[in-house]
């Protein structure tokens, strides 16, 4: 495993962060499925042991935040755990969700649900452009000297708002978003799968990444390998075939993105490794502060996962896989 640093936290924090938007073991909050949880329990032990310290969760998680943190207290690891968890998701209401009150909400629900006093990274999960972001900071520079938060940063926010906010909060003198968490990979998508999700991939989006990798804001990637695209659950050719086929058809399915897949399949066969891992490989290796977010359901996967930290690949080969040189 490779670690890294994000601003504000002590220790360190593993470049594969465990998500868990896909860990559930309870039909209802407070009746866990004995079978569920066993499995979940053991898909975050092994989590533990490959190294990954680090952990992402959410309000909208299903019950994400109540297995993790029910998982923490009974191994009893939460000085030896980074969490990060995130509120202000619109929650299908209709309306956006970034004030101080629906902040200060979430956090404590989180806060709850997680059973711990702290969350180490609070990330606020969609952004309203239309919202004055100053009483947000303000609220959660107070939840930061209450002890209940570590460290701030976003969820699918435009660059230029977390500049302008960061602008903002160092004129203050508030805490400023220390982490932004956004889609990237190799594979850029043809439409956001979400409305307000932002991604980093993209011709249209190297002004940001030039932004980011000035300003040394730890990036955490989510979908890093493209909701399945680089996984053998996909194949282009019967676009039909399962739930991942057909999704990844609706977002990735271009003829750049095919090319870029052949070239990780021809890397992968070469090195004796996983399509999947040389993908997150590139997203590792990037010259951004990134951290890759994954989250899976078997042992198996998330060690092959944890396996790109070690893929070293070169400036040349990074160029070739995202189809900007035509050789290595």
């Amino acid at each position: 495993m490779d670690y890294g640093t994000i601003a504000g936290i002590d220790g360190p924090v593993s470049r594969i962060i465990f998500g868990t938007d896909r860990l559930w073991s309870r039909r209802q909050p407070w009746l866990p499925v004995p079978g569920r949880e066993r499995r979940a329990f053991s898909l975050l032990d092994r989590a533990f042991e490959l190294g990954c310290n680090t952990f992402d969760t959410a309000r909208t998680y299903r019950d994400g935040e109540r297995t993790l943190g029910a998982w923490i207290r009974t191994r009893r690891i939460r000085d030896d755990v980074v969490v990060i968890s995130k509120g202000g998701h619109p929650h299908g209401s209709g309306r956006p969700r970034l004030s101080a009150s629906d902040v200060s909400h979430d956090l404590h629900a989180s806060l709850k649900a997680l059973g711990t006093d702290s969350i180490d990274l609070y990330l606020l999960h969609y952004d309203d452009p239309t919202a004055d972001v100053e009483p947000v900071m303000e609220r959660l520079d107070r939840h930061i000297a209450e002890g209940k938060i570590g460290v701030i940063g976003t969820s699918n926010w435009a660059h230029q708002r977390v500049a302008d906010a960061n602008a903002m909060a160092a004129h203050n003198g508030l805490n400023p978003f220390a982490a932004s968490s956004v889609q990237f990979s190799l594979a850029d998508w043809t439409a956001p799968p979400w409305p307000g999700a932002v991604t980093l991939g993209g011709r249209e989006q190297q002004a940001a990444r030039e932004w980011y990798s000035t300003r040394g804001l730890s990036v955490l990637a989510w979908s890093s390998l493209a909701r399945g695209f680089f996984s053998d659950h996909y194949d282009p050719t019967n676009t039909d075939e399962n739930a991942v086929s057909r999704w990844c058809a609706t977002y990735f399915d271009t003829e750049e993105n095919l090319a870029r897949r052949e070239r990780a399949l021809v890397f992968a066969r070469e090195n004796g490794v996983t399509v999947a891992r040389v993908a997150l490989a590139y997203v590792l290796r990037h010259p951004l502060h990134v951290f890759a977010i994954v989250g899976c359901t078997t042992e198996a996967k998330l060690a092959d996962d944890v396996g790109a930290t070690s893929l070293e690949l070169d400036e040349a080969t990074l160029r070739w896989l995202d189809g900007n040189a035509s050789s290595r």
